[in-house]
This record gives structure tokens, C-alpha cells and sequence, in this order.
């Protein structure tokens, strides 16, 4: 019986089993690990792009005089740049036949006031006073800018602040889906100022939403 307890016959098969399921185990592990390292990395480089869009387009509006912020009139043809909407682009804010319709209008945090909870008007559109285009007029008390917009735009710019919908080039030479939304809205002190949201998306997924920026510009200070 001693003999056959010292007897390690057999027992190197058992040993090469266990560490070939240990070394699965091991392996798998640094596999995931791996893999969710590299989707974070992904991940951060989208949201890093995003935002360097996102500041891009901010920081032509903040280029520009007070008075030529502002978006493209909708439909109007005897307003700056109104037309159809062209391959999907609309010139202005789009419309129920945009193909950016439904995901524009549904972003009511982005454009919604205390003067109105609808969308743009287009048989109507100082019904809707809190956007700002290029055919806004001067409501009195509720509009903060002149009864004429100075379309004062310089031309070459590499992005096109009265568009409301365009894609622009990101840092890793990718198209970005850019939302742009100017409206008024009302301030403690009395009056109103300009308040321009920009919404980036991800290119490889239309409705992921990889940066938001807002700024308000104050139509009384002078540029």
C-alpha cells in the first residue's frame, strides 16, 4: 500500500488538465480586458471629437456680430437663404418634410421658452417668437433684435452658422451630423438674450448624441 500512495503514475495528465483550464481562464480574462480597453478607448476618442466639433461650430458663432446670429429662414423666398430642403439639408429649420424632421423638432430642450412650447411656425412664424432667423422681426417687449437682421455673415467660413442642420468635418476627418438651434429667451434682469445650443452626433450612430454646447449672447453689448 505505501508503495502504490508514492506511485505517481497518472498524475501528469491530471496536472497538464488543470493547467490548461487555468490558462483558459487567464487568457480569457486578459481577452476581455483587452477588448473593454479598446471599446473605452473608442468610446473617449468619439466624445473627444464630438466636442472639439462642437466647439468649433460655438466658436464661429462667437465670431460674429450679435446681429448676424441667427438661422436660415425656413421657407420665405424673399428672406436670406429660405429655400427647399435640398438631399436632406435643409437650408433653414426643417420642416415634416426635412429628413432631419422628426429628430430636430424632438429636442424640445433645445429650443423651448417661456414665450412658447411649440415648434417653428412656418404659415405663422412669429407665433413663434423665441426663434431667431433671418426673417424674425421686432416683437416689441418680447424680441431682442432689430426689425431687420443684418446678414452681415462673412462668406469661406468653414462652418455655416444659419444652417440648422449640417454635417461638419471633425478632427479625425470624419463628417459629423451638427445641430444648431437659436432662440431667445428671457433673463431675470428684463429683455432677452440669444441662446445658441449646438447638438454633435456620432457618425456611426445618428442618434448618439457625442457633445452638447450652449452659449448666450447678449444682444445690448456691443461686439
Amino acid at each position: 500500500m505505501p508503495a502504490r500512495v508514492r506511485d505517481e503514475e497518472g498524475f501528469g495528465l491530471i496536472e497538464l488538465a488543470f493547467a490548461m483550464v487555468m490558462l483558459n481562464i487567464a487568457i480569457l480574462a486578459l481577452v476581455a480586458a483587452f477588448n473593454a480597453g479598446a471599446v473605452a478607448v473608442r468610446r473617449a476618442a468619439a466624445t473627444s471629437n464630438g466636442t472639439a466639433v462642437a466647439d468649433k461650430v460655438m466658436e464661429t458663432y462667437r465670431d460674429l456680430k450679435n446681429d448676424a446670429i441667427y438661422l436660415s429662414a425656413p421657407t420665405t423666398p424673399s428672406c436670406n437663404n429660405g429655400g427647399a430642403d435640398a438631399g436632406g439639408w435643409p437650408n433653414g429649420i426643417p420642416n415634416s418634410t426635412s429628413t432631419w424632421y422628426s429628430q430636430y423638432s424632438g429636442n424640445t430642450t433645445a429650443y423651448s421658452s417661456a414665450l412658447s412650447n411649440s415648434y417653428y411656425s412656418y404659415s405663422t412664424p412669429s407665433s413663434s417668437p423665441q426663434w431667431v432667423t433671418g426673417c424674425t422681426t421686432s416683437g416689441g417687449s418680447t424680441s431682442p433684435i432689430p426689425s431687420t437682421v443684418t446678414t452681415d455673415v462673412p462668406s469661406g467660413l468653414a462652418v455655416d452658422p444659419t444652417k440648422a442642420v449640417q454635417q461638419v468635418a471633425g478632427p479625425d476627418g470624419q463628417n459629423y451630423t451638427v445641430f444648431s438651434y437659436v432662440v431667445m429667451v428671457p433673463v431675470t434682469s428684463g429683455g432677452y438674450v440669444k441662446q445658441v445650443t449646438i447638438y454633435v452626433y456620432d457618425p456611426r450612430n445618428s442618434t448618439n448624441v457625442l457633445a452638447m454646447e450652449q452659449s448666450l449672447f447678449d444682444p445690448s453689448v456691443s461686439p
